[in-house]
């Protein structure tokens, strides 16, 4: 099996077990996950930003379209707009629909390409908040990075890490089911049916 191929798998089998304790301890925020993403949308967003989505990030658009309704990621219009669900990652995070992605991409991940690296392609896959200002990247580069999760925020310059999204998720999942925090997030806890892990 290719490293693509696991992956993908990975990612699969920790989305489900997200889900899973979701629609248990959490079911407003797992009503509320979007349908997926199609192959012609991915197709689209590579072709538009000239790059290659990694099959693990691929896996989980096909099960998903984020973390939320896509509503959850542009400012609210009404008052009586329902509370935001998508934002239920440790630190606050969301992962936002594929529409939104290339607005974020010509946000503060552009600087050093645009500046002194025109060939990369850092792909902003999750934020806090709708500007898309902060969150993590997947690099879509070709090379060594390729596949790996960074974090950016507006005034400083992207930093690449050494983890993919499959062992990101992988790790959210063991959180989720252990009861635990992550990174310097306290444990998870529910709040009227939503996870909120900030």
């Amino acid at each position: 099996m290719t490293d693509d191929r696991i992956r993908a798998e990975e990612t699969l089998v920790a989305w489900a077990r997200i889900e899973t304790w979701l629609k248990e301890h959490a079911p407003c925020t797992f009503e509320r996950l979007p349908a997926p993403a199609t192959e012609g949308e991915l197709r689209s967003l590579e072709q538009d930003l000239d790059l290659t989505v990694p099959a693990d990030v691929r896996a989980f658009y096909l099960v998903r379209n984020g973390t939320g309704p896509a509503s959850d990621f542009d400012w609210p219009t009404s008052r009586d707009a329902p509370e935001p669900t998508g934002y239920f990652l440790p630190d606050g995070e969301g992962v936002g629909p594929l529409e939104n992605l290339g607005t974020w991409f010509e946000g503060p991940v552009a600087a050093e390409r645009l500046d002194d690296e025109p060939g990369q392609r850092y792909l902003p896959i999750t934020t806090i908040d709708p500007d898309g200002f902060y969150g993590s990247f997947v690099d879509c580069t070709p090379g060594q990075g390729y596949g790996l999760l960074g974090d950016y925020a507006e005034a400083d310059f992207p930093d690449l890490g050494e983890a993919t999204f499959a062992a990101y998720l992988t790790e959210v999942a063991n959180a989720l089911s252990e009861g635990r925090g992550f990174g310097g997030d306290g444990a998870p806890r529910v709040v009227d049916g939503r996870l909120d892990w900030r």
